[in-house]
């Protein structure tokens, strides 16, 4: 939904405090990528779930089989190649990061064409990873590895009385570009965070779930995974953006708890403030697997291995992190977050434009208009207070 920015968020007020002090926790706004079995109950009854015979695939639908892939696509061959390739590369990732030596089946990806296909077929956020069926559900975001298909997502209203200069126009039409680029998921991307959901499956053999701050903080740690140029083998440790944003934000803002009771979180609490969990689960899994102390990026391949063995995630909790100082590793984790600058083009058309541009002057996606409103008002107190 395309909508004019409004202004009805709270006042953002600013509670950082000392790193020794209080853990300060707050507020995150982000997609769920949810991994799930839907119930399938309307949409092409000819689009069905699981692996499909090539010959008899539906009007309008191509099987591109790669590698450990089959892609059913819905958005034309070139794009389903391109997905496969990029998934058949984001496996060897994972097996690089969680070895397992027998052989892959084949997996499935199915692309549908738009949301609502996405939606009737019975897929929810931007993508999930049906256990039951063992196929990624997605549709296309109108953005594939970098490729963008789709114009600006904010603009100028159409009643806009502001006068800007050429170089404002020019600065503006800039903005709105990379705005566009930082706020939609690339699917590329997306697919390597329901990647590592089914694999991981396939690699525990166990329909005991991993808890959701891991599991779903891996994929989005895979989430940026990438290739330094075309051809070459992805690599690992960029940051997300979007989720740095906003645990950031949830510092300010006082809703996220400690390392040590995130490890006790069953998925319903996960699930309880999913917004906030994410960013946390997400920063808290990058800063062990980029620490500079050895001991400590082996806690999450450890902890994993040992699950695997078990089948029991508090047993092997409590096996692999016996010993280590909580306190201690919330200080360094909080200090990492707030030393750690995210990439806001959003932030950046608030500081510059924010007093001169009031919120209701743009058209933009709602989630993207309170954002907007947000930052105008971090930036400019005064202003944003009238």
């Amino acid at each position: 939904m395309v909508v004019r920015l409004a202004t009805a968020v709270p006042r953002y007020r600013s509670m950082l405090a000392s790193l020794t002090g209080v853990l300060l926790v707050g507020l995150l706004a982000a997609t769920a990528h949810a991994t799930y079995a839907p119930v399938h109950t309307t949409g092409d009854a000819l689009v069905r779930p699981g692996k499909w015979n090539p010959k008899k695939a539906p009007p309008g639908w191509e099987v591109i089989e790669v590698g450990n892939y089959q892609v059913q696509s819905h958005v034309g061959r070139d794009k389903g190649e391109a997905l496969a390739h990029h998934l058949e590369g984001m496996l060897e990732l994972y097996r690089e990061f969680l070895p397992f030596n027998k052989k892959m089946p084949t997996f499935v990806l199915k692309i549908f064409r738009d949301y609502r296909e996405f939606k009737e077929y019975g897929g929810g956020g931007a993508a999930h990873y049906d256990k039951r069926n063992k196929e990624i559900v997605c549709y296309d975001t109108g953005i594939i590895l970098g490729v963008r298909d789709i114009p600006a997502q904010i603009q100028l209203a159409d009643d806009l009385d502001i006068e800007f200069t050429e170089i404002e126009r020019a600065r503006l039409d800039q903005l709105f570009e990379q705005t566009t680029e930082a706020y939609t998921y690339d699917l590329a991307s997306v697919l390597s965070h329901e990647g590592w959901h089914q694999y991981f499956h396939y690699y525990t053999v166990s329909w005991v779930s991993m808890p959701s701050w891991l599991d779903e903080g891996l994929g989005d740690y895979f989430f940026t995974a990438h290739q330094p140029e075309p051809g070459a083998d992805h690599q690992l440790g960029e940051l997300n953006h979007n989720r740095l944003r906003r645990i950031r934000q949830a510092f300010d803002e006082g809703t996220s708890v400690t390392f040590e009771r995130l490890l006790e979180f069953e998925q319903q609490d996960y699930y309880s403030n999913a917004s906030v969990f994410y960013a946390q689960g997400w920063s808290m899994v990058y800063f062990l697997m980029q620490h500079p102390e050895k001991k400590k990026r082996q806690l999450i391949p450890r902890l994993i291995k040992d699950f695997k063995r078990s089948k029991n995630f508090r047993e092997s909790t409590d096996k692999v992190f016996k010993g280590l100082d909580f306190d201690e590793l919330d200080t360094q984790w909080i200090t990492f977050v707030l030393r750690t600058e995210p990439d806001d083009p959003l932030r950046t058309l608030a500081r510059e434009f924010g007093p001169k541009l009031p919120a209701e002057s743009l058209v933009a996606p709602r989630n993207w208009a309170d954002a907007y409103t947000l930052r105008v008002e971090q930036e400019h107190p005064t202003d944003a207070d009238g």
